[in-house]
C-alpha cells in the first residue's frame, strides 16, 4: 500500500520535471548580424581623395572630392510583412555610438585635409533573424542630440567640423569640392531657421522650421547581400558647379539656406522639400541600394 501510494505521488512530479525540460520551453530568439557596405561612388567611379572626376553637374565640369561624411541614424529593416524591426547599432566608440553613425569616405590625400585618416564606410549591428526585403535610415542627427556641446561630445559627435552651432546643430551631410569655376564648393545639409534655447536654458533650440532630415527607403534590399550606394554625381546632377548662383556674400554652393537658389537642385535630389518646392521623396536619387 505504501508503495503504491508512493508512485502516485511521484509520477505527477516526473512529469512536470520532464514538461520543464522539455522542447517546448521558449527559446531566446537567434540574432542576425548586421554589416550593410556603404559605397561612395561619383557616377560610375568610386568616390577616392586626390581623384579628378569629368562630366559633373550641369555644365559637365571636372571635380576633384575635398569631404564626403554624412550621419545617419534610426536604422531599420522591414520585414516581408512591412514590419520595421530596429538595427541596434553597435557601440565602438568611434564611428558608431547611441544609435548614431558616421559614414566618412575621405581620408587625408589630395584636396580632403578635412577631417581624419580614417574612414568608416558600414553600418553594423545586430537584429533578430526575420526574413527582410528592405531597408531605412534616415540622414542626420536625430532631433534630441542635434544641439548639444560638441566640445564635450563623444565620438562620432566630437567633430567640430560637423557642427554649425548649438542651435543650428550639426552638419549631417558634408560634400565639399573643387571645380575649374569655384574653388570650393561646398553642400552642407542641416536643421535651419532654428528658434533660440527654451526659456531658462542657454544653449539648444526651442525647434528648428527645417528639420531636413531626408528618411531612405531601399525596397528589395537583402541585408546580407545588397549594399547602399551614396552617389555624389547623382546628387548634383541638375547643379552647376562653376557658378555661384545665389551671388555675391553667399555661400558658394549650398549650406541649407531655404533663400539659396543653388539649394534647389540638390535638395531635389534628396526628395526634401526646399522653399515653394515641395518634398518629394520619389525624386530622391543621391542615395539607391545595389
Amino acid at each position: 500500500m505504501t508503495t503504491m501510494l508512493r508512485s502516485r505521488l511521484l509520477l505527477p512530479l516526473a512529469l512536470v520535471g520532464a514538461l520543464g525540460c522539455g522542447d517546448d520551453e521558449p527559446q531566446p530568439p537567434e540574432v542576425l548580424t548586421v554589416n550593410v557596405p556603404v559605397v561612395a561612388r561619383v557616377g560610375a567611379e568610386a568616390f577616392t581623395c586626390g581623384k579628378t572626376y569629368a562630366n559633373v553637374g550641369t555644365t559637365g565640369t571636372t571635380y576633384e572630392p575635398m569631404d564626403f561624411r554624412v550621419y545617419v541614424h534610426d536604422v531599420r529593416l522591414v520585414t516581408r510583412a512591412g514590419q520595421e524591426v530596429p538595427v541596434t547599432l553597435t557601440e565602438d566608440g568611434s564611428w558608431q555610438s547611441e544609435g548614431v553613425v558616421l559614414l566618412d569616405f575621405a581620408n587625408k590625400d589630395g584636396l580632403c585635409t578635412q577631417g581624419t585618416e580614417g574612414m568608416n564606410a558600414s553600418i553594423k549591428g545586430t537584429a533578430p533573424q526575420g526574413d527582410y526585403t528592405g531597408l531605412r535610415f534616415k540622414l542626420g542627427v536625430p532631433e534630441e542630440r542635434n544641439h548639444g556641446d560638441v566640445s564635450t561630445a563623444a565620438a562620432p559627435l566630437g567633430d567640430t567640423g560637423l557642427f554649425w552651432s548649438w542651435r543650428s546643430g550639426y552638419i549631417f551631410l558634408r560634400v565639399d569640392g573643387h571645380t575649374p569655376g569655384l574653388p570650393e564648393h561646398v553642400m552642407h545639409l542641416g536643421s535651419t531657421h532654428c528658434a533660440p534655447p527654451p526659456e531658462g536654458q542657454t544653449q539648444g533650440t526651442a525647434g528648428c522650421a527645417n528639420d531636413n532630415r531626408p528618411e531612405l527607403a531601399l525596397d528589395g534590399f537583402d541585408v546580407t547581400k545588397n549594399k547602399v550606394v551614396m552617389d555624389v554625381g547623382a546628387l548634383f546632377a541638375g547643379s552647376n558647379l562653376d557658378q555661384n548662383l545665389s551671388g555675391p556674400n553667399t555661400a558658394v554652393g549650398c549650406m541649407s539656406s531655404p533663400t539659396d537658389v543653388d539649394c534647389a537642385p540638390i535638395f531635389q535630389r534628396l526628395g526634401l522639400a526646399f522653399s515653394d518646392q515641395s518634398a518629394n521623396p520619389a525624386e530622391q536619387s543621391f542615395i539607391r541600394a545595389e
